[in-house]
Parts: structure tokens; sequence; C-alpha cells
């Protein structure tokens, strides 16, 4: 099942009111195309969105569907050092550091790269043409929350409608404030928020 926000029902397999809907998503592009950015994650409730999003727009032309996978924060040990006072021993912490800091990146990105293969292979047993289908990157070294980075890849991907899992990203949770699909609800303004359950 989809909830939507800017609407206070919820969507069927085919929501009502949908030329509306695709016509306010285009954001400045073709007025009758629908970008959804499907947030992913690897986990089965983030697979549903997935397949939802690929049999809702299966066959349609106007579609540009943008995967994004929002990548983990570096952790605390990673930020700095705070090292010693000792300058030629502080440079080399801060370069020890920083090589660390390179390798959680690239774990995270080879993490992403495996969960967008998966997304793509689904969306297109599902029907989408490879190449409707986009990837969007998240940077671990951003310092914005997690929602503020969802809602600024759906305006830099020009996507009025952000579909989510409702049980998915549950580590969201343990930072406070409830699920990533509620946050985004309660935040997004003039987007569409389709929340899969």
């Amino acid at each position: 099942m989809a909830r939507t926000s800017g609407t206070a029902r919820a969507a069927s397999p085919q929501p009502r009111g949908e030329g509306k809907a695709a016509a306010r998503t285009g954001r400045g592009g073709d007025a009758a195309q629908l970008r959804p950015l499907v947030i992913v994650d690897g986990t089965e409730a983030s697979k549903r969105p997935v397949r939802y999003t690929g049999q809702f727009v299966a066959g349609r032309g106007n579609v540009e569907i943008h995967l994004a996978h929002i990548a983990s924060g570096l952790p605390p040990a990673l930020l700095e050092s705070g090292g010693p006072e000792i300058p030629e021993r502080e440079e080399r912490i801060e370069a020890n550091l920083r090589v660390e800091q390179r390798r959680f990146v690239v774990r995270g990105d080879r993490t992403a790269e495996r969960i967008y293969r998966l997304a793509r292979a689904a969306l297109q047993r599902a029907g989408v043409a490879a190449r409707r289908i986009h990837t969007c990157v998240s940077s671990p070294l951003d310092v914005r929350t997690v929602v503020d980075e969802v809602l600024l890849l759906a305006r830099d991907e020009r996507c009025g409608t952000i579909v989510v899992g409702h049980r998915a990203h549950t580590w969201f949770r343990g930072l406070g404030g409830g699920h990533l699909a509620e946050q985004l609800v309660r935040k997004a303004k003039g987007d569409a928020v389709w929340v899969i359950d």
C-alpha cells in the first residue's frame, strides 16, 4: 500500500488524479513526465517500493526513475584526530585518518553499487527501459540530516515524487524522530511522498 503526502488519501495501485500528479512532478521538464526518486537500502522493506514503482510505471515512456541510496555518515572515530601537539606526529595521524576515510567511502560506494544493480534489475524485469533508470549519489562526508539529504536529491534531480518503504532504513529510527518515511511525509513541501508497506 502506498501513502502520499500532498494528498491526504492512500494511493491505490493506480492513484486517482495520476495526470495531475505527473504534471506536478516534472519540475521544469516535460509537464507529463513522472520523475520518482526511489530510496533504496537493500533491505526487503526497500525492495517493495522498487517493485511497486516498476509495476506502476512499466511500459510508460514519460518516466525517469532515480534510485537513491543514502550513505551512512562517517563514524566519529574518522571525523578528526584531535591529535598531539607535535606537528610532525599530527600530520602523520591526519594522513592516516584521510586514508581510513577514503576506505570507508569506497566500501560504501561498493555497497551502493550492489544495491543499485539489484534495483535496476528488478525495474527492468518489470518492463522499465534501462535508459529510464538513473542513480543519485549521497556522500558520507555531508553533514545534512538524512531527510534533508533525500529532499536535496529530489530537488537536484527534479523529482516531485519520493518513494520510500515504510519499514526501510530502520537505522534512521535510532537517530530519534521516527521512521524516515514519517519524517519525509512531515517535512516534504510540495512533493508527493509514496510510503510503501
